[in-house]
């Protein structure tokens, strides 16, 4: 199931999200955001991190 939601970023995390999704070949800057979400919080939780 998927659920649409309308954020707002800072211009500055932008650039690098787009400059992230360009170096590692994303389609889209929302595939980009998933993944930098995705594995962020599987991080946070091997650390141990609540």
């Amino acid at each position: 199931m998927k659920q649409f939601i309308n954020m707002r970023y800072p211009v500055e995390l932008l650039k690098r999200i787009d400059d992230f999704k360009k170096q590692n070949d994303f389609t889209t800057r929302t595939q980009a955001i998933i993944y930098l979400i995705q594995f962020s919080l599987k991080k946070l939780e091997k650390s141990g991190v609540k």
